[in-house]
């Protein structure tokens, strides 16, 4: 993943799930930034760099609003849940610990997000590097039995917190573990001096949309989207 500053504009650019014709565009700056000169400049590049395509990050309605009137379309979208973390209860642990993730469990955490999500959400190695530096600070847990079964990362800017990603192995839903991960998220945030706690889950994905709004969050009206668009 490179950075690629136009102008006012920043981005964060690589190849999209590995894809090498497929590039992955994730606006850093605010919307306004996004003038119709700088994302032709954008297209320019990425076609010298020999993408013909791209997918952009999730991005708020301002930015999607900007990107559609400049010839993208909306792939899919995303459910924002929010929690307060200074008035929200604190949820009933099990006891059960996680533990920090290391370089020798990214084979085993690819696997659980690969059963957890459909091919078009998987994250592929460069994408839970992604994850992990999309904000100043990050958290990456696991829990093992005794091969990961379960997964987090957990983001914090400023006084904002963001579950960035969570998974639990097919074979180990049922259990509990998607709570703990998430306590334990909510626990580092606040310690971290984190007020509020961001998650966005697929609409269609039932089980995540029901188990965060178990841990006390609500469903924010705006939705995020992922748009595409050709580049020929």
């Amino acid at each position: 993943m490179i950075s690629l500053r136009i102008g006012a504009a920043r981005f964060r650019v690589g190849p999209w799930q590995g894809c090498r014709d497929t590039a992955y565009l994730a606006p850093v700056t605010a919307a306004a930034t996004l003038v119709p000169e700088v994302l032709d400049d954008a297209h320019d590049r990425l076609r010298r760099l020999g993408y013909r395509t791209v997918v952009t990050a999730a991005v708020a309605p301002l930015v999607r609003d900007r990107l559609i009137g400049h010839g993208y379309r909306i792939r899919s979208e995303l459910i924002t849940l929010s929690r307060d973390l200074a008035d929200s209860p604190r949820l009933p642990h099990s006891g059960r610990g996680t533990s920090r993730a290391r370089r020798r469990d990214t084979g085993g955490v690819l696997k659980v997000d690969a059963g957890a999500f459909g091919p078009f959400w998987r994250l592929d190695a460069d994408g839970i590097a992604e994850a992990r530096r999309a904000t100043p600070v990050s958290r990456w847990r696991v829990i093992r039995s005794p091969e990961v079964t379960a997964y987090s990362i957990t983001g914090r800017a400023g006084s904002t917190g963001y579950l960035q990603r969570l998974a639990v192995a097919d074979r180990a839903q049922g259990r509990g573990l998607g709570t703990i991960l998430v306590e334990d998220a909510l626990g580092w945030l606040r310690r971290g001096g984190a007020r509020t706690a961001l998650v966005n889950t697929p609409p269609d994905n039932e089980r995540a949309l029901a188990l965060y709004q178990r841990c006390g969050f609500c469903v924010m009206p705006d939705r995020l989207a992922v748009l595409h668009r050709a580049l020929a």
